[in-house]
């Protein structure tokens, strides 16, 4: 069934839970709804935890209507395959074979592996790798680069549990669980080595008020645990434009020449850019190497003696301490390319390039989710959100109660129970044909 648009579907452009703003309603439609002032940041319950009901009800109605009209996430669902067309037919047919994803509403198809008899190939998205390498606690910092030099996300590094804040990883337990700490801060989400960091909160990193995970994904390579793939978000290949680049830091030295003495220079490259004081000009690299402390940069450095921890900056190598593959595009996502989808009904067929075994042999991650909120979800939403504000008034003090009105509780059962019947109609149905 095609998409279509109606001038009573609910519209929320920047959604913002903390800000009341969900992807079915908002607090001002619960406010109306309930004929009481407006939520604010003092009133009782306050902006954020209307957010909070909203956020919870949304995955409610989900559940309920077995869809999703916000963009989830679907993660690592694994498909087995089976031949519709044999290959040298496949082109005729338009297709060798094809896999029904548990998601309709496809919005992007984040990974696409296929085994291939010894490993798994990724066929979809713009996708970079880092892999972690033994001295990997140098680390200082990973950067993610939007397209045009656009803006970036600077994932640092914390080797203190005590210190660890929701923007940065931490590199004290070991290699592979320092990988998942990276990639729960591409995900913004909560960290899986919570128990080991003592987390409290999920992940989260913003710059120029733009969220990471809104542009990239992460996730552990199925083969390498030290490696972490980070695919683009953005529409088809425009990912590929994005920047990847890792940093190191060392104490140095110079003194008005080209020669900087460092600590260690085996974990340098040639080509990395050197910052982190005026002494050095900027977009100084380094040229060559001559021995274990000394290194050559492309400028000299100025202002006279000096001596402090410096920044080197490489979206290729760091010699034992991590690998680098830029972003690179490997999807062909047309009729006549590698696979086609049919996002409407989440499937995804495959012509030139497919799995040559049956049994989980395809891995999809993948977004969905309908690009429009129906009117009956909105209603249905807002009215569930309005039903637990009651629910949840004991004091009688948002919504007042007299002799002359039905009471709460009966309030809250109508609105419930309007909002359970609306669901019900909104549901997908399942045909199994035999």
């Amino acid at each position: 069934m095609g998409q279509t648009i109606s001038p009573s579907d609910f519209t929320e452009i920047n959604p913002q839970y903390s800000d009341g703003r969900g992807h079915y309603t908002n607090a001002t439609e619960v406010a109306n709804l309930l004929q009481v002032p407006a939520f604010s940041v003092s009133t009782y319950p306050t902006l954020a935890q209307i957010g909070s009901i909203i956020k919870r009800v949304e995955g409610i109605v989900d559940d309920k209507v077995k869809r999703s009209y916000r963009p989830i996430i679907t993660k690592d669902e694994y498909h087995n395959f089976e031949f519709s067309h044999l290959p040298h037919k496949a082109y005729y047919g338009g297709h060798v074979g094809f896999v029904q994803l548990s998601k309709m509403k496809v919005r992007k198809i984040i990974s696409l592996q296929l085994w291939q008899g010894s490993q798994y190939i990724e066929i979809a998205s713009a996708q970079a790798k880092i892999t972690l390498q033994d001295n990997y606690r140098d680390l200082n910092s990973i950067i993610l680069q939007l397209p045009n030099s656009g803006v970036s996300f600077e994932m640092e590094s914390e080797n203190d549990v005590a210190s660890l804040g929701n923007d940065e990883f931490n590199t004290t337990f070991g290699i592979k669980t320092t990988a998942n700490d990276i990639v729960s801060l591409i995900n913004e989400s909560f960290p899986s080595m919570s128990q080991f960091t003592k987390a409290t909160a999920p992940k989260s990193l913003t710059s120029s008020n733009l969220s990471i995970s809104d542009f990239f994904y992460g996730a552990k390579a199925k083969s390498n645990g030290k490696q972490i793939l980070i695919s683009s978000l953005l529409s088809g290949d425009d990912g590929a434009d994005c920047t990847i680049k890792a940093t190191i830091k060392q104490s140095c030295s110079g003194n008005n020449s080209v020669n900087l003495t460092v600590a260690d220079s085996s974990k340098l490259a040639v080509g990395m850019v050197v910052s982190g004081i005026s002494n050095i000009v900027t977009g100084s690299t380094i040229a060559s190497i001559t021995d274990s402390t000394t290194v050559v940069l492309s400028n000299s450095t100025t202002g006279g003696a000096f001596s402090t921890a410096l920044t080197f900056t490489t979206d290729n190598a760091i010699p034992t301490v991590c690998t680098i593959q830029p972003f690179t595009d490997k999807e062909d996502l047309r009729r006549l390319g590698d696979f086609w989808t049919i996002n409407e009904e989440g499937r995804i067929f495959f012509l030139k390039d497919y799995p040559y075994h049956r049994n989980n042999s395809v891995i999809v991650s993948y977004i969905a989710g309908d690009n429009r909120v129906p009117s009956a979800i909105h209603e249905a939403t807002t009215k569930l959100v309005a039903a637990e504000i009651i629910r949840h008034d004991d004091q009688s003090i948002l919504i007042t109660e007299s002799g002359g009105n039905i009471s709460t509780k009966e309030k809250y059962d109508i609105l419930r129970k309007e909002a359970m019947d609306i669901l019900k109609g909104k549901g997908d149905l399942v045909y199994f044909l035999d």
